[in-house]
């Protein structure tokens, strides 16, 4: 009876979470659907905390940390596992040395050759290179990449604004903080293929560097769209990510509501979607199929896939 009451009680809470700004009964087969989603997420029990918040340079150094000693557990032959690409594990983590370099002189000269550099082309040169190369030196060379780039925030002082300067690298022009967090998304992810080839299990972000990624991806929705050529304009969602590090978000999905800021509470929307957090990010990194992923949604379907398509074509890879 008392796990009968704890479900009923996870349901409910999914319940307000789809409804606060317009509230209505679902159907009973979303219901029924929203159920299986959240057992399989997390069993019946107390609702997740917010995490507690960290900065974009701390959730950069965690990634950092996180995949340093993923790369320090692995022995000669998982360095030259296939990975993406066409690239070996050990070329992965060489395109990572290059990404390195590249968002130092970027971080040195906003205005750079890095600002429209190709994220692939330009570092497929040291990733070929490191591949050749024994795996310790490889290893080597990416933590002090990595240490590099460490030295180079800390010497940035917050209270300039430095968090808002603008950073142009591969195409993309953010804030410095913003691209903390790109970096960050795409550490993590690389971090994934590499288990992934080496036959480990995935781990996903601490909650507080996740709540900054699914945050910030959810902020590029709009602009996601646009890049796919698919429009937004005058349609809103309301994005539910379940899960430790997730959220709700009620927004417009048009270029003008690109600046990150939710709109929440404004009446009916066009789409209602509900999807774990960590899901939600590998698809924004590519790591999952839009026509697959677990999602409940209602309302506009085709929007729905529109935002999947969009939110899959932020990668960079």
């Amino acid at each position: 009876m008392n796990d009968h009451r704890s479900a009923r009680d996870a349901l409910d809470e999914l319940r307000y979470a789809l409804a606060e700004g317009n509230a209505q009964r679902p159907p009973a087969a979303l219901a029924d659907a929203v159920m299986a989603a959240a057992l399989a997420a997390r069993g019946a029990g107390r609702p997740v905390d917010d995490p507690e918040p960290i900065s974009p340079a701390e959730a950069l150094a965690h990634a950092a940390a996180s995949l340093g000693a993923l790369l320090g557990s692995l022995g000669d032959g998982e360095w030259r596992r296939p990975c993406i690409r066409g690239l070996s594990v050990q070329g992965v983590v060489g395109h990572l040395i290059g990404v390195e370099r590249d968002f130092q002189d970027a971080l040195r000269a906003p205005e750079g050759r890095e600002a429209s550099a190709d994220h692939v082309g330009s570092t497929d040169p040291l990733a070929h290179e490191h591949a050749r190369r024994p795996p310790a030196e490889t290893l080597d060379a990416w933590r002090a990449a990595v240490a590099g780039t460490a030295r180079l925030l800390a010497g940035l002082a917050p209270s300039s604004g430095d968090g808002e300067r603008p950073v142009a690298l591969y195409g993309l022009r953010l804030g410095l903080g913003p691209f903390l967090v790109v970096r960050t998304f795409e550490l993590w992810t690389h971090e994934e293929d590499i288990r992934r080839a080496t036959g480990r299990g995935l781990q996903p972000p601490g909650a507080a560097t996740l709540a900054l990624m699914t945050s910030l991806a959810v902020s590029l929705l709009p602009a996601a769209l646009a890049r796919t050529e698919r429009s937004g304009e005058g349609r809103s969602a309301r994005i539910v990510l379940t899960g430790p590090g997730g959220g709700t978000w009620q927004r417009g999905l048009g270029l003008s509501s690109a600046d990150g800021t939710a709109v929440v509470n404004e009446g009916p929307v066009d789409v209602r979607i509900v999807v774990d957090a960590v899901e939600f990010c590998r698809l924004v990194a590519n790591r999952v199929d839009p026509a697959t992923l677990a999602a409940v949604v209602t309302g506009d379907a085709a929007l729905a896939r529109d935002l999947f398509v969009g939110a899959a074509g932020l990668a960079l890879d």
